[in-house]
């Protein structure tokens, strides 16, 4: 890490400053890194139990539906909870409702052991929604203060891995807790607890910004002073209202916005529905199920930290043309997830692993893209408008309608829906790499200068 993250020093540092913030920033990095772990720890652990939902009586529909109000409820509160962001103290407010978050775990294990009502479940899930939104706006916020451009792809695709290590880890953690309580709510209570200590401890690592540890702020190159000119407004007011002026009249943010529902239908309509896919359709043991989600969410690592190195280092910054590469390769794997031999479990787990290699390093550089093209004031209100579109179109879209679609039509029209999202996907690319091409084309044609005697 101290290799890939070696700066140069800052404009404006001394030597000292600069062995400070070498060490601060890295610090700060594997602080949001571990938080955001625990994050997914009480995000996704519902999930593993769905199908002892399902052998209590419910249908797939009642279940799609508890996981779209928690998607929606997330959505909304990513772009709201952005605004937020900006304001308030990242090192208080994640870890507070990292907490909220693991106590309202502990509330949904209590009301499935008591057999409460759809409205309460779904009333839980909804708190949950709402807390677990605050905390990818503050990361990015974290990262646009602490890594210059040329640096952020690393740092984001570093900090994307803890959704996987986060997720990745329900499985082991759930088979753990089946072994020694024996009951099946302590899959909802063992990473409730655990996300509950992670945020005691992320209140003494995480900062803001530099200038929270009495260094000076980064200043921006070049490009992004130019880029900073023409979206700040003269008469930008701030706020949710200097946001509209500013960000909503930019087209690249609207199309990243839809780009993110897009990815995220797929990512979630994979990854949401393995446990049941697995148990049901291909028929295998619940623990081949739990190694299965496990191995998506791990076999990402490498591809989510290639994905960050080559947009950087080869691509120069630019996103779009490694994205394109991946969401062609994610349709081919989705294919062959879809229609693999159900024979054996090897086949479909190697399918779900390239998925996961490649389907979040798409997820890392649509968000390095949104970083990067966002004034700085409002990182964290950018990322939580394209957030909206990802979990309350594209996530809750996957749970609900492929929900009822697999009520109706079976496992074959769900794989259909999520697969025309990826055609989508490769359009909104394409759309963008060639707004990008036609920028740079300006930018290289020399503006005419008049001719002094």
């Amino acid at each position: 890490m101290k290799l890939s993250f070696r700066p140069d020093i800052p404009a404006g540092y001394n030597q000292t400053q600069a062995k400070v913030y070498a060490r601060l920033r890295l610090q700060v990095l594997f602080s949001v890194f571990f938080c955001y772990s625990a994050y997914y720890l009480v995000r996704k652990d519902f999930v593993l139990v769905m199908p002892d939902l399902v052998s209590e009586g419910w249908s797939k529909s009642e279940l799609g539906t508890v996981m779209a109000v928690m998607t929606v409820s997330y959505g909304l509160s990513n772009f709201v909870m952005g605004f937020v962001a900006d304001r308030f103290s990242t090192r208080w407010l994640m870890p507070l409702c990292l907490l909220v978050s693991g106590l309202v775990s502990l509330a949904l294990a209590g009301a499935t052991w008591f057999s409460c009502p759809f409205l309460v479940i779904a009333l839980l899930m909804t708190i949950n929604g709402w807390v677990q939104g605050l905390g990818w706006p503050s990361s990015a916020k974290v990262i646009a203060h602490w890594f210059q451009r040329e640096e952020r792809g690393r740092a984001t695709s570093f900090w994307n891995l803890s959704n996987n290590f986060g997720a990745g880890l329900l499985g082991p953690l759930a088979i753990f807790a089946l072994a020694v309580f024996t009951f099946w709510q302590s899959k909802l209570v063992l990473p409730a607890v655990l996300a509950i200590g992670s945020a005691l401890l992320c209140v003494f690592w995480i900062r803001d910004r530099p200038e929270d540890c009495g260094l000076p702020p980064l200043l921006e190159k070049e490009s992004e002073e130019k880029l900073g000119r023409s979206q700040l407004d003269t008469h930008d007011s701030g706020g949710v209202r200097g946001f509209v002026q500013t960000c909503l009249t930019m087209p690249d943010l609207w199309l990243l916005a839809l780009l993110n529902m897009c990815v995220y239908f797929i990512r979630y309509g994979v990854i949401d529905w393995v446990p049941l896919y697995m148990t049901e359709a291909r028929g295998f043991s619940f623990e081949v199920a739990s190694w299965a989600f496990a191995t998506f969410e791990f076999a990402a690592i490498p591809g989510t930290l290639l994905c960050g190195y080559i947009s950087d280092r080869v691509f120069h910054g630019k996103r779009v043309p490694m994205n394109l590469l991946n969401m062609s390769l994610v349709l081919l794997a989705l294919l062959g997830y879809w229609h693999c031999n159900a024979d054996h479990w090897l086949q479909p787990v190697c399918m779900l692993a390239v998925i996961g290699f490649l389907i979040y390093g798409c997820v890392v550089l649509l968000h390095v893209h949104i970083i990067d093209i966002a004034p700085r004031r409002y990182v964290a209100a950018c990322v939580g408008f394209c957030g909206l579109f990802g979990y309350v179109l594209g996530a809750s879209g996957a749970n609900l309608l492929l929900g009822r679609v697999v009520d109706s039509w079976g496992w074959d029209g769900a794989f259909q829906l999520i697969t025309a999202n990826g055609v989508v996907c490769l359009v909104l690319l394409l759309i963008l790499w060639l707004r990008d091409n036609n920028r740079l084309g300006a930018e290289a044609v020399p503006s005419e200068q008049p001719l002094v005697e």
